[in-house]
This record gives C-alpha cells, structure tokens and sequence, in this order.
C-alpha cells in the first residue's frame, strides 16, 4: 500500500457527528486531560475504563476503525520495541518463563502491556483530534489557550504556527517520499532486500532528497506568508470566532469527572 495512503495523521474526515461539532479548544482539553491519564493511572480496571471511553469517543466520531487502524501504523515498531524491552529488562514478582540466562518477571509482563496501552490510547486521541477537526481550528484552538503566555513574552501565534505547519506537512512529506522510492526502484534500487544495515544504506538515496525537500518547503511556505502580510507579534483577526456552546461545556464536564475518577481511585 501507498505509504501517504498509511499516513492518517494530520488528515481530515468530514463526518457529522457530535464531536466533529465540538469546539476545537472542547476536544484539545479533553485529549490532554486522556494522555495525562494514561501517564497516570494505574492498574488494568483504569486502563479497560479508559480504553472503553476512547473506543465510545471513536464510535460515536463515526471515523471508521480502519483509520484508526491506519493511524497507529507508523508506531508499530516502537510498540513491539517497547513491549520486548520492558518484557526482558523488568525484574520484580514471579519468575514466569526462564529461557536460559534469561527470565520474564510477572512485572516485566505487567509494565510492558501498561506501556504498551499507554502509548497506543495516546496515539489513537491524537489521531482522532485530527482526524475530526480542520487544521484551521486547530491552530485557532492553540492560540487560543496559548494567549496566557502573552504576557511573559511567549510567541505563542509562532507557536501554533509551527506545529500547524508540521502537522500539514507530514502527509505532504510522505506523498512525496512515495514519489522518489518509485524513482529510485525504477532505478533498480531494493529497499525489501538485504539485512538491516544494507536496507539502511539504500533509503540514503531517499532521506537526502527529502530534507532538501522540507527545507525547499519551509522557504516557500515563509515566502508565502510574508506575502500575505503576515508579521510576527502583530495582532490578527480570525475568520471564524471560537465560541463554546453548551456541548462543549457538557462533553467537559463528563470527560473531566470521568477522568478526575479515575486518578482519585487509582484502580
């Protein structure tokens, strides 16, 4: 498959439904109060609660589970490593399995799924953020509750910005990976073939190409902006006013005690 049909991060889902309605700023919070969540919590009741809760939040997004799916994609690999690592590294509790020199502990299998959960519940909100709001809003959203930091001279319109743009360039940067791995097999290179170091080797050809790419893009995209009128610090209008509505404050309210639940009890 097409490594920018892979990438679902940073795309937009037009769907109607409840959470694509809600305020950006409504569904920035409630992401970042899920992550710390999954930092925090202890125990599996915790983690199947909140799995339930973000699985509810997917169904009711009405994205379909195969993007989601999708999304999760590009962390596989640092999944399995961080399963195996933690499996092998982590000592305390019960010998389980001993092959050789080695033991798998009771606690290296507890500390590895707990991570695992951790990473993939983190991956599947962020994708999901993105998935249900327009970069618009959500660039609107970061500086919006960025503002505060105003006043102790943070550029936070630079800010919000930045990870704007990063967010945008990530399905146009991999687009544009597919394009120069097909010119370079064209040209008879394999990147399947080999053991790992020769595999490395070949996509040298590719990764060069790309940073010149990215920083042909960033140019451009600072030229483009400067055209615009655009000036760092001067105060801009929107579009679109950013208002809350009662769903918002509702959506709040259920995410917030649901999650201030779940620290207190600590299952």
């Amino acid at each position: 498959m097409a490594l920018s049909h892979q990438m679902i991060f940073g795309q937009y889902i037009d769907k109607k439904s409840i959470i694509h309605e809600l305020d950006p700023r409504t569904k920035l919070l409630i992401v970042m109060s899920f992550m710390i969540s999954a930092l925090l919590l202890h125990g599996f009741i915790s983690y199947a609660m909140l799995t339930l809760l973000v699985a509810v939040s997917v169904v009711i997004s009405r994205i379909p589970g195969s993007y989601i799916v999708k999304g999760l994609k590009p962390v596989w690999l640092i999944v399995l490593a961080t399963f195996i690592f933690h499996i092998f590294l982590t000592q305390g509790g019960e010998a389980l399995i001993r092959i050789g020199s080695v033991s798998i502990y009771e606690m290296g299998i507890v500390k590895a799924i707990t991570i695992t959960v951790r990473i993939i519940l983190m991956v599947v909100t962020a994708t999901l953020l993105t998935l249900t709001t327009k970069l618009t809003d959500l660039t609107n959203a970061i500086e919006t509750l960025l503002s505060p930091l105003k006043k102790i001279g943070i550029p936070t319109q630079e800010i919000a910005m930045m990870i704007t743009f990063t967010i945008r360039f990530i399905p146009i940067l991999m687009q544009e990976t597919e394009k120069i791995m097909k010119a370079q097999r064209a040209r008879g290179v394999n990147f399947s073939s080999g053991n790992i170091f020769k595999r490395m080797l070949n996509f040298v050809p590719v990764i060069v190409p790309i940073l010149m790419l990215a920083f042909q893009k960033a140019e451009s995209a600072s030229l483009a902006i400067e055209a615009r009128g655009y000036r760092p610090g001067m105060k801009r209008t929107q579009i679109r006013t950013l208002v809350l509505q009662p769903m918002d404050y509702k959506a709040m309210l259920v995410a917030g005690s649901f999650v201030i639940m779940l620290i207190a009890f600590r299952m």
